[in-house]
């Protein structure tokens, strides 16, 4: 497989990202280990401005931060002029420390505490998204009680299901938790009570649909959806001034499975088959649906255009980093197949080993496929997977394993079930800095009362 692909480079046998030596970083930093690139990130944040420059209004892209939330790389977004979106009072926090202006944050969540929304009025975010209407009974109680005007927008649940999603990956569908139910009448209440509110500014609507999409026509189909919504409440008395079209655009190289493929490969072991590579111009396809989409349906409803938000998080990331990991052991077992043993599968580095299909190269030296391994993790368990049945060159004790487009959720859903969780490096031109160090026993250990000096057994 071509890692040019993935901007990456071989020589001498070993894969290199922006001129560095990915097996002298796993040499000195251990495995396992992200390596990210600023180069590819500055590249994807600016293919994405450029596919929208055509909208005739403004443009604000935030950052889904629950995609990766290592600071260092959410620096580099910024500096590209990217805002903020946030879904818990942690990632409300870290935007805080990372400078980013309160204009420039969306505030989403499903059942955000009375602290988060409490700290997202003080600061007085860009956007507090209501996704129910107890939650906006909340927010108004609470900015009277601050003496604050909230400003809002609405989401929406579209009932809209792109098509190559799997269940675990919809977020627009009637049957997943999130946003003001259409059918039900909710979101007709909720512009209502946001317009008759002295405490409420309503902004405009804002629906997310799912993950890892490449069926452009939904997010077509969730526009009109939203516009429609826009219209009523424009009608109602509100002045809103902003479209949230949400976020989820996949990537050109690594795809979820389907429902069917999924539940196949957890109950079978058979791997769904590799994706084929996206064509080139996603961003610019993307960008078309989406402008257009919204002005024509804003000229057919005679609204004016809104400034026009989005949510990106995987299409911007996902290709900008890899996932190294070392094989510990290889086993043989006669009628079954071929085990490879390393140090992170889907119970300790990532949960997105079980959905989706991520491309893995051996950094380390260049072999063709030999068959198929099935590669696992380093705990006791089956389900301490990296791939089942993949197709991958003879492997050998020592060998490194590349995992192609890691930086969408791997870093957000590692865990220290297995131990320490990774360390990531950014490479940026000749420099490389260590994002974030590798956790430690003491880190594992720092909440632990028990271990304290004096502390008395129960």
């Amino acid at each position: 497989m071509d890692p040019t692909r993935w901007q990456l480079e071989r020589t001498g046998g070993h894969l290199h990202m922006e001129g560095h030596d990915l097996c002298a970083l796993a040499d000195r930093h251990g495995t396992p280990l992200h390596v990210a690139s600023a180069r590819t990130l500055r590249l994807r944040c600016d293919q994405l401005t450029r596919a929208l420059a055509g909208y005739g209004a403004k443009v604000r892209i935030h950052f889904s931060y629950k995609t990766n939330r290592v600071a260092s790389i959410l620096r580099v977004l910024h500096a590209r002029g990217l805002g903020a979106e946030v879904v818990d009072g942690y990632e409300l926090w870290l935007a805080d420390r990372l400078g980013v202006s309160p204009e420039d944050v969306v505030f989403n969540g499903p059942n955000k505490s009375a602290d988060e929304l409490r700290a997202a009025l003080e600061q007085d975010v860009g956007l507090l998204v209501i996704d129910g209407l107890e939650e906006l009974g909340r927010v108004e109680r609470l900015a009277a009680e601050l003496g604050t005007r909230a400003r809002v927008g609405l989401r929406i649940c579209p009932d809209v299901v792109p098509k190559g999603v799997n269940t675990s990956s919809m977020t627009g569908s009637r049957r997943n938790q999130f946003g003001l139910d259409l059918q039900a009448g909710e979101a007709d209440e909720a512009i209502r009570r946001a317009v008759a509110s002295p405490r409420l500014r309503l902004r405009g609507l804002m629906a997310h649909i799912g993950s890892g999409i490449h069926d452009l026509g939904a997010y077509e189909r969730t526009v009109g959806k939203l516009l429609d919504l826009q219209l009523a409440a424009d009608r109602a008395g509100a002045t809103p001034d902003l479209l949230d079209v949400g976020g989820g655009l996949g990537t050109r190289q690594s795809r979820e499975f389907t429902t069917v493929e999924m539940l196949a490969y957890l109950g079978t072991g058979r791997l769904p088959r590799a994706p084929r590579p996206a064509r080139p111009d996603l961003f610019a396809r993307y960008g078309d649906v989406v402008a257009s989409a919204v002005t024509s349906g804003c000229r057919s409803r005679g609204l004016a255009l809104p400034t026009l938000v989005l949510e990106p998080g995987r299409a911007l990331v996902s290709d900008a980093q890899v996932l190294l990991l070392r094989v510990g052991t290889v086993r043989e077992r006669p009628g079954v197949g071929t085990f490879a043993l390393c140090d992170g599968g889907a119970m300790t580095v990532s949960m997105m080993f079980l959905s989706e299909y991520h491309a893995v190269l051996l950094a380390n030296r260049a072999a063709p496929r030999a068959g198929r391994t099935s590669v696992f993790g380093r705990l006791p368990s089956p389900m301490d997977v990296v791939y089942r049945n993949m197709p991958l060159p003879a492997l050998e004790p020592g060998d490194l394993l590349a995992v192609m487009d890691a930086g969408a959720y791997f870093t957000s859903t590692a865990t220290s079930f297995g131990g320490p969780r990774p360390g990531v490096v950014l490479v940026d031109g000749e420099r490389v800095e260590v994002a974030r160090r590798r956790e430690t026993f003491e880190d594992l250990a720092r909440l632990e009362t028990g271990l304290d000096e004096g502390s008395e057994a129960p």
